[in-house]
């Protein structure tokens, strides 16, 4: 979601956005040469190929490579133990990239992006993109491949940070006591080389000339001087001599591949790196304005290699690793394969997107200004869409990976501006605009409009079917084969709203009227077209004026499914993925999701309108804790949203049962002195909950609640038998006005559209509230008059501890 309305007072590095886990959780691993034959081009004899050659031009006697290699396995244990391995790293890739040029298969004698380089980028974090503020925590991967110009950047004397857009890919280090010493000893009897002793790091060889990290012409850079003897050190006590393999088999074999453990490696008890490398992922998906498509990392357990791949269909690693020592010729050979790679290679948008130009030179572009596709007009000539200023990119890597640009177009669609939403859609899910043609249909209001779509591209039309046939060929075990969830890449044209955050900065008394209307449009959503939207959150609520009144408007029904009468699903569930927005999400939703990944099940709580309408109470709180000015004390609101936004499901659902079960708990929400007043309708709102979700336990579990209630036949479990619907939130939000002396307020009717005048809110609010002041009877029974024949049709049996999936 977007944060830009917040600022975070603090980021710490170790944060992990609780999605990421998830993810890695559910990460594919396949062959490793399915992957690199996949993302590289390079099958299994490639590989063998090119290591071949390798070791017949003598890579490993090479000067740098040998200096680089005897530093990277010799660097003392303690804090710079991890660090000491990043500058001889990149020494080794970059040489590699040098030797590799029109001498080994395949290889030219320049690659598409000539300038590629290995650089070390730690302590240094990336620059993130303003519109998500200070959303998770700061980044600083240990290496990066980039292009020559920030390369230069990050390495002069006065280092600058690079933004996630330079950014090619990553390599991430853990390191742990283990002896790479030994190993490299043994590489280096084979070659007919002096052993390093491990006690003086002393070598039988003449000492070679101290390497330099990266120097790049015409930067000024800072030398790394890495002595490789001569310097005494205590011997491991933990040298971890049985995890490494035999390497006698030769390199090429594939005998000192090992079996990748999926848990977590014992690095000191660091952050394990493969969730680095997911946060990374993360935070190029959501910073580059949707110029990749995917994104590559790679991570080293020590001298293990592991090769990541990230979109928005999840994670795909490999079931073997590869020891940088033990198959140095083909790790090497694997590293030539990413410099061999041009911009779609990297990730770049496929050319369905058409760029302004094709050349490598424009890669990576800081957004996807000025490039168009078409889209076709019912009835009319198709439309040409360019792209020009990007307005929104959401914080997500696996899911929709929604972002938004302004547009112009080849001929006059609307007298409104215009915004094209592009997002990642599960192809078999119900399109949003036949869902919102469905609810227009219906007479709901608060509904965007939307003027064209198409479906752009599918993920089968890529790399991740040529992922699932290349796994599918080279192994018969369903685990190691990279089935995905087909998407699609689906433009939605739509006119332009506003966000709240500009409108209740000006206004905060809008924040009721807000709600009224979304309790409407909630309410007919379910009721009239029997919808429901299944991701309330801030950035889906938006705003425009007509005729001088705020009308609020739903937005992104992305998530969005049909329902029955009885609110049962229509369709069999297609997404395999959550549904909602972590911070805006119910809590018996939250609970259940906890529970399936616990238990490694899906989802067995429905989704129901009462889940809606409690999102609708959180979307609340955030406008009022984050929009209006915190005078002085912005640091206590906005860690109390960091909370929601950055906790682990875990927590947040236990943050949200605190609210809906403890009275005290809604007394400490920390809000703004000038927004104090609406704490009365949040006292009455979690109220509803309490006792709705009270009596909904005592049914469920008597055995506890020591209360005998009978669930009867004519139960309705959509709204708890009727404490938690339009009609009963309406009626606390009212009451909660009227204790805070807000009655200006209030609206008459629950199913009023908007009523406020934008431009002089406070004359209108305050007639509107001498209309419906003193007249809580008018409104409840109006309230009396919504048609509950159709909540009546809701009403079902269920056993105790029964649950139904929800989609």
């Amino acid at each position: 979601m977007n944060t830009s309305h917040i600022q975070i007072s603090s980021r710490v590095k170790a944060t992990v956005h609780p999605y990421v886990k998830q993810d890695l959780a559910n990460a594919k691993y396949i062959p490793l040469y399915a992957w690199t034959e996949t993302v590289l081009g390079l099958s299994q004899k490639d590989l063998e190929e090119r290591a071949a050659h390798i070791r017949q031009l003598k890579w490993f006697e090479d000067t740098e490579i040998r200096q680089a290699m005897v530093a990277f396995c010799t660097t003392p244990h303690g804090e710079s133990h991890e660090k000491g391995r990043y500058g001889p790293f990149a020494a080794i890739v970059n040489r590699a990239f040098e030797l590799a040029k029109g001498n080994l298969p395949g290889v030219p004698n320049s690659y598409p992006i000539d300038d590629i380089c290995v650089v070390r980028n730690d302590p240094h974090d990336i620059l993130c993109i303003p519109e998500h503020g200070k959303l998770g925590a700061e980044r600083s991967p240990d290496l990066l491949f980039l292009r020559a110009e920030p390369a230069r950047k990050l390495l002069a004397s006065k280092a600058k940070r690079v933004r996630w857009i330079d950014v090619l890919g990553w390599i991430e280090f853990k390191a742990s006591k283990k002896n790479l010493l030994r190993i490299l000893n043994d590489r280096r009897k084979e070659y007919g080389l002096g052993v390093i002793d491990e006690g003086t790091w002393e070598s039988r060889e003449s000492t070679p000339e101290p390497y330099l990290d990266l120097a790049l012409d015409g930067a000024e850079i800072e030398t790394s001087v890495v002595p490789t003897v001569g310097r005494k050190h205590a011997r491991d006590v933990e040298d971890d001599e049985n995890d490494y393999s035999d390497p006698t088999g030769g390199p090429s074999s594939g005998s000192s591949a090992k079996k990748l453990k999926t848990t977590h490696s014992p690095t000191d008890g660091r952050t394990d790196a493969k969730i680095q490398s997911g946060g990374y992922a993360l935070e190029t998906a959501a910073c580059t304005y949707g110029t990749r498509s995917f994104c590559i990392g790679i991570v080293f357990d020590n001298d293990k290699m592991s090769l990541w791949f990230y979109d928005a269909a999840g994670y795909i690693s490999i079931t073997t690793t590869l020891s940088l020592l033990a198959d140095f010729e083909k790790v090497l050979s694997i590293f030539v394969g990413f410099a061999c790679l041009g911009p779609e290679g990297w990730g770049a948008m496929p050319s369905v997107l058409s760029p302004p130009s094709q050349s490598p030179a424009h890669f990576p572009r800081a957004s996807l200004e000025n490039h168009t596709f078409t889209l076709p007009r019912k009835g009319r000539s198709n439309v040409r869409v360019t792209l020009t200023k990007p307005v929104f990119t959401q914080y997500s890597l696996v899911g929709r990976r929604t972002f938004v640009y302004d547009i112009r177009t080849s001929s006059v669609v609307s007298k409104e501006p215009l915004v094209v939403k592009l997002s990642y859609q599960v192809a078999s899910r119900k399109a949003e605009q036949d869902l919102l043609a469905l609810a227009k249909k219906a007479k709901v209001e608060h509904l965007p409009e939307v003027h064209l779509w198409g479906d752009l591209w599918k993920m089968s039309d890529g790399i991740r079917q040529i992922f699932y046939d290349r796994s599918s060929a080279m192994s018969a075990n369903e685990d190691e084969i990279a089935s995905y969830e087909e998407r699609t890449l689906r433009a939605l044209v739509c006119t332009k709203y506003l966000p709240l955050k500009g409108l209740f900065a000006k206004s905060w008394k809008m924040i009721p009227e807000m709600v009224f209307q979304m309790l409407d449009c909630l309410h007919d959503l379910r009721y009239k077209a029997h919808i429901l939207h299944r991701d309330l959150s801030c950035n889906n609520v938006m705003y425009e004026v007509r005729n001088g009144k705020v009308c609020f408007i739903l937005n992104d029904f992305d998530l969005a499914t049909v329902v029955t009468d009885e609110g049962e699903p229509s369709a069999v569930a297609s997404s395999k993925h959550r549904t909602g927005t972590l911070p805006f999400m119910a809590y018996e939703l939250l609970k259940d999701m906890t529970r399936s990944n616990k238990n490694g099940s899906g989802p067995r709580v429905m989704h129901r309108l009462r889940h809606e309408l409690e999102s609708l109470l959180y979307v609340t709180i955030w406008s009022t804790v984050a929009t209006p000015d915190a005078e002085g004390k912005k640091t206590e609101f906005v860690d109390y949203l960091r909370t929601w936004e950055m906790g682990t499901v875990k927590s947040v659902e236990k943050l949200k049962w605190s609210l809906c079960s403890d009275p005290d708990e809604v007394n400490d929400i920390p809000l703004p002195l000038a927004v104090e007043p609406l704490r009365e309708v949040f006292i009455r709102w979690f109220a509803i909950l309490r006792r709705a979700y009270t009596k909904w336990n005592e049914i469920r579990y008597p055995e506890e609640s020591q209360v005998s209630i009978s669930l009867q036949e004519d139960f309705d479990v959509e709204t708890l038998d009727g404490m938690i619907t339009r009609d009963t939130v309406y009626k606390a939000v009212t009451e909660g006005l009227v204790a805070a002396g807000l009655a200006e307020c209030i609206r008459t009717k629950a199913s009023d559209g908007a009523i406020l005048n934008a431009e002089n809110d406070s004359r209108d609010a305050k007639a509107n509230g001498n209309k419906s002041s003193g007249n809580k009877a008018n409104t409840e029974t109006e309230s009396s008059q919504s048609p509950r024949p159709a909540e009546k049709q809701s009403r079902q049996i269920i056993a105790k501890n029964t649950f139904k999936y929800r989609e």
